[in-house]
């Protein structure tokens, strides 16, 4: 199988409560679990040039309460970062600090 058409996954999930030790907009605090599967298309290329948030991200981030326009935007942020390449773990770090930073609406 050439190159070409090598492709691989990455996927991380975590759980994120808020709770009073975490800022959230307009002082809304989520008691219940925020679960987010950060998942993104990786492929052969050493630079992101194809890399992209799959499904599982997007709807997970949509369940959370982003609308799809800042859910894809998201999701494009984490999965494009060169930094985050064969890094899981700094892929759930900025989720997490997207989530601080950028809380989304409450529902």
């Amino acid at each position: 199988m050439s190159a070409k058409y090598l492709g691989a996954c990455c996927a991380l999930s975590f759980m994120m409560s808020a709770g009073p030790g975490i800022a959230v907009a307009e002082h809304h605090a989520r008691t219940e679990p925020l679960r987010i599967t950060v998942s993104c298309a990786r492929y052969a290329w050493e630079g992101v040039i194809w890399d992209r948030p799959m499904g599982v991200f997007l709807d997970d981030l949509a369940a959370a309460g982003y609308s799809t326009e800042r859910a894809y935007a998201i999701g494009q942020r984490v999965c494009r970062d060169e930094r985050y390449v064969g890094d899981p773990e700094a892929m759930g770090e900025a989720m997490r600090a997207i989530l601080v930073s950028e809380p989304p609406p409450r529902r």
